[in-house]
């Protein structure tokens, strides 16, 4: 889990929140976003997002350099979100092993 957690860390340095509501966030990216997520496996990923209940969509605009994310704000509860997201390295850390237990991610135990 703390791999994910620090892969999480390092890629968020590269995006902003253009808009959040409980339900709905829409990022926007800078274009090294790109070249760090092509060292990740596309097939692996979108697996994995299917099997997490929570997740109900995205959209890649690479014209705009956003993506929007769909997500059930029932179990993500929308201020981890924003913690997620936040100047705060902390609270961001927090944030993502919150997320991870909500999302029922094995090992999300804060370590």
């Amino acid at each position: 889990m703390k791999k994910h957690i620090n892969t999480a860390l390092k890629l968020r340095r590269w995006v902003t929140v253009g808009h959040h509501i409980p339900g709905r966030i829409r990022l926007k990216y800078k274009l090294g976003l790109l070249a760090h997520l092509a060292t990740f496996n596309s097939t692996e990923i979108e697996k994995a997002l299917q099997n997490i209940p929570a997740f109900k969509n995205y959209k890649l605009n690479n014209a705009t350099g956003s993506l929007l994310i769909e997500y059930d704000a029932s179990i993500v509860k929308p201020h981890l979100i924003d913690a997620l997201f936040s100047q705060s390295e902390q609270d961001a850390e927090q944030a993502c092993y919150a997320l991870g237990a909500c999302l029922e991610i094995d090992g999300a135990k804060h370590e």
